[in-house]
């Protein structure tokens, strides 16, 4: 087994060696077939089609090895970590990776992150009941704009 230095130790303990070792062991493992390739926005809710039963919005979840692409959310940072909050209002943490730290980055250097929307593209796991994004594209699309000045009468 290859040897790491102090900060290569650092950035692995930072970060979670579970964490770190879920897309590898997610794509070894046999998948099933994925019946539902529509994009995430043009999903249904069970809630929006009446089941009985139904669970709110964002607590629903994607299945494990759906490709979502170009959807359109905010980032909302955690220290070095994300969640992506869709327009859906559905959650999804990210997956350590450098389009990740590159939207973390971003963030950082910004007011206000929420205000910051964004175009996703990546594949949804799962992991304890929870989803995970590893995102292959993210690109930056606009910040919210600010509050009207208010008018000052005289």
């Amino acid at each position: 087994m290859p040897r790491i230095g102090p900060r290569q130790a650092a950035v692995f303990a930072a970060v979670g060696a579970p964490l770190m070792a879920l897309p590898l062991l997610l794509s070894a493992a046999p998948q099933a077939p994925n019946d539902d390739q529509r994009p995430v926005s043009q999903r249904r809710s069970s809630a929006s089609r009446g089941d009985d039963g139904a669970r709110d919005a964002s607590k629903s979840r994607l299945r494990e090895g759906t490709r979502i692409e170009n959807v359109i959310g905010y980032f909302r940072r955690n220290g070095d970590v994300a969640t992506l909050v869709t327009e859906d209002d559905l959650e999804i943490g990210g997956l350590p990776n450098l389009n990740l730290e590159r939207v973390v980055k971003m963030l950082k250097s910004v007011d206000e992150p929420e205000s910051v929307y964004w175009s996703v593209s990546g594949e949804i796991t799962e992991f304890s009941g929870r989803n995970y994004l590893l995102i292959s594209r993210a690109v930056f699309k606009a910040a919210a704009p600010p509050p009207a000045p208010e008018t000052i009468s005289q």
